[in-house]
């Protein structure tokens, strides 16, 4: 119990230790934009905090594919390929429990790593609503 508490806390510090490397690169970056193009920062730092966002967002997603196949769409025998796939599908789930496993084999999952985008394009925009 002790052990399991003290892994997840250093990841938390770790997620929180790198949110705040981004903070204060986003910032430096943000500082430099605005003075090389005449821009608010606050504009600029806005962007910034809403683009890390989407990337760690969209860098974060992994997974197993649900079975949806559009390799067959448009041919004369696309009924007979989507049936396969899902019979297949089905054959393979019934080999490997899918809803026993549902959080191991969950469709999207989010990766610890590039939760740290997330967190710090968060503080960012954070840091936007405080100062300005």
């Amino acid at each position: 119990m002790k052990v399991e508490l003290k892994t997840i806390l250093e990841k938390v510090i770790l997620l929180l230790l790198f949110g705040i490397i981004y903070l204060g690169i986003g910032y430096l970056v943000g500082i430099f934009l605005s003075h090389q193009f005449n821009y608010k920062l606050e504009n600029v730092l806005t962007y910034e905090g809403v683009i890390l966002l989407i990337i760690g967002i969209l860098a974060s997603m992994k997974g197993r594919p649900s079975g949806i196949n559009l390799n067959g769409f448009g041919q004369s025998n696309a009924n007979i390929n989507s049936y396969l796939n899902n019979e297949i599908l089905r054959q393979e789930r019934e080999m490997d429990p899918y809803h026993k496993n549902f959080h191991k084999n969950n469709i999207v999952k989010f990766a610890f790593g590039n939760l740290t985008f997330i967190i710090g394009g968060i503080f960012i925009l954070a840091l936007v609503i405080i100062l300005y």
